[in-house]
């Protein structure tokens, strides 16, 4: 791993060459460009706001409901985008894997980091949205970076991986987005986790907590979201929960690049079929 973290910074201009060229692609050409960063999630947010708030009735005690969604479709789609544009990635570039003397992973890698700067204005609408409805963040806004980070390197782990077994199994791509809807349904995005407490047995409900994705929303709400981690703490047991996702994204991370190391002399055969 100390490999793999000082070719980065040895190669770090490159890397950003590549993030630089992901992001061109995407908005050079809309109109609003970059604009679309934030405008994208805030649809979405909308369209699940109008559906289940204004038509369905549906509340969370936890917060306001549109803060609710926003702290959760926000970075969900930061990890569903990078998830689904990196797993093709090798395959989709395939020549320039053949002509270049590159790490393969910088490929997944550049795509997540892009996918980031995405992810960082419509953290930004979040964060200001919630300071002025909620008068005033949390202090627990200090620990942003480390939720932050481990999102991240949950999401590269995950992105270097698939993207090495896609290049041999070319169905994970649909797989893969079966188990994205899934899992969007089967995490507290859209619907209160006293809703899912209330639903299961004791030891089903603490499973469920057990998902690293359920434990990184509730990171996100709680260091955001004022007044939700004191809501929440006496009931769910937030810090196990989020020892779990640190512990979790290393350990996803650690297991990317171990798979990449020793596959990474095999990927040209499989690319050349």
């Amino acid at each position: 791993m100390i490999a793999i973290i000082k070719e980065i910074l040895a190669r770090k201009n490159l890397i950003g060459e590549l993030v630089l060229k992901d992001l061109k692609l995407r908005y050079g050409r809309p109109v609003l460009g970059p604009f679309w960063a934030f405008l994208s999630p805030l649809a979405t947010v909308f369209i699940f706001y109008l559906v289940f708030s204004v038509f369905l009735k549906a509340k969370t005690e936890e917060s306001p409901y549109v803060l609710y969604l926003m702290a959760a479709i926000f970075p969900w789609r930061f990890f569903n985008d990078s998830l689904v544009c990196s797993t093709t990635c090798l395959v989709d570039n395939k020549n320039l894997i053949r002509e270049s003397n590159f790490p393969y992973y910088f490929l997944p890698l550049s795509i997540v980091l892009a996918n980031m700067i995405n992810f960082l204005p419509s953290l930004a609408v979040l964060i200001f949205t919630a300071f002025f409805v909620l008068k005033g963040l949390p202090l627990l806004i200090i620990l942003l970076p480390l939720v932050l980070v481990m999102q991240l390197l949950l999401t590269i782990g995950l992105s270097v991986i698939f993207s090495l077994l896609y290049v041999k199994y070319r169905d994970l791509k649909y797989i893969l987005e079966i188990a994205l809807t899934v899992s969007f349904y089967l995490t507290p995005v859209f619907y209160s986790i006293y809703l899912v407490k209330n639903s299961l047995a004791p030891v089903l409900f603490k499973a469920y907590l057990y998902n690293p994705l359920t434990g990184i929303l509730i990171f996100y709400r709680s260091v955001i979201l004022k007044g939700f981690y004191p809501f929440i703490d006496k009931d769910l047991g937030w810090l196990s929960s989020i020892a779990l996702v640190v512990c979790f994204s290393l350990a996803v991370l650690f297991l990317g690049f171990y798979c990449y190391l020793r596959f990474k002399n095999k990927i040209h055969d499989y690319l050349s079929c």
